[in-house]
């Protein structure tokens, strides 16, 4: 045995959420032996939230570097192995659906760079790389609300966005506070709208090319959101709690025929298009993101 690599790299999966995450995590995990034997550990959310968030939380108190570093190390040889390459996936990291740890004013995920760096403390002499899915607005925001119910009290999506601008708000903005915070990691980004026809790329690229076409993408939709009629259903009950919320989406779940919730306008939705798209722009010309596309596929 040739022992546990004293520089790995180390791809953080970090989202963000309703980005078909928990797809991207699931079909890894279903592809976790033959990654393994190609030199690729995985380690899943609620590993990272029970065994590396606490310890980063830490570094914000004050724990001493070498503490840190030390318990870093740890963690990576029990959950890495001798791996060369090991991903920690976690949309957390960023923050929440909670709407004060998804947004505030023009911000995307406001504490992210904070979190991000705290854990990076623990984790020094490594090859960093972040993976990074974006998502329209138009569409994320509604999910993210939707994904809020499971965690909480029932509120009107409206309520939900109070004091947030969707036209402000900026993948790109988000993409330049972690690199702040990780100068010298490179982020990879890919487009929610373009996931199922980068999914072999994405993979092979996160991965490598002898472990990246190992996995394929599981067969059914993780964690679907709230249907449209759910939430109009929702908005007729007075005060709705958990168990209310639970009961709508059984009772009107999302599927083809009955889509999710659409708050906007034609005109929101025109807005919104030219925001993102600008938006996209311009993290395609950031030096320190790779912006994985269908059309780098056909360049590859």
């Amino acid at each position: 045995m040739s022992g546990a690599p004293t520089r790995r790299r180390l791809v953080f999966l970090v989202g963000a959420h309703k980005t078909a995450s928990s797809h991207l995590q699931q079909s890894l995990l279903d592809a976790e032996a033959a990654l393994a034997a190609h030199g690729v550990a995985l380690v899943p959310p609620k590993t990272v939230r029970a065994d590396l968030t606490p310890v980063s939380a830490l570094v914000r108190d004050g724990i001493s570097p070498e503490i840190g570093q030390g318990a870093g190390a740890a963690f990576l040889s029990l959950h890495g192995g001798e791996a060369r390459t090991v991903l920690l996936m976690d949309e957390n990291i960023l923050g929440s659906t909670d709407r004060k740890m998804l947004m505030r004013k023009t911000r995307l995920y406001p504490w992210a760079h904070h979190r991000l760096g705290r854990i990076l403390a623990l984790f020094p002499g490594h090859d960093i790389e972040i993976g990074l899915a974006l998502r329209s607005p138009a569409t994320f925001l509604p999910s993210c609300w939707s994904e809020s119910l499971h965690h909480g009290p029932f509120e009107p999506f409206r309520r939900f966005i109070k004091g947030v601008d969707p036209l402000s708000l900026r993948w790109s903005a988000l993409a330049d506070r972690l690199h702040d915070a990780a100068p010298h990691a490179r982020i990879v980004a890919w487009r929610y709208e373009d996931y199922p026809q980068v999914f072999p790329f994405l993979t092979t690229r996160l991965l490598g090319p002898d472990a990246g076409p190992h996995v394929t993408p599981v067969d059914r939709v993780m964690r679907p959101g709230l249907s449209a009629e759910a939430a109009h259903w929702l908005g007729q009950q007075q005060t709705p709690d958990k168990e209310t919320v639970l009961s709508a989406r059984k009772r009107f779940p999302k599927k083809e025929n009955a889509p999710g919730l659409d708050p906007w306008t034609a005109v929101d939705h025109a807005a919104m298009a030219t925001a993102y798209a600008d938006d996209i722009a311009t993290l395609a010309a950031c030096s320190h993101v790779e912006l994985v596309t269908p059309a780098a596929m056909s360049d590859a």
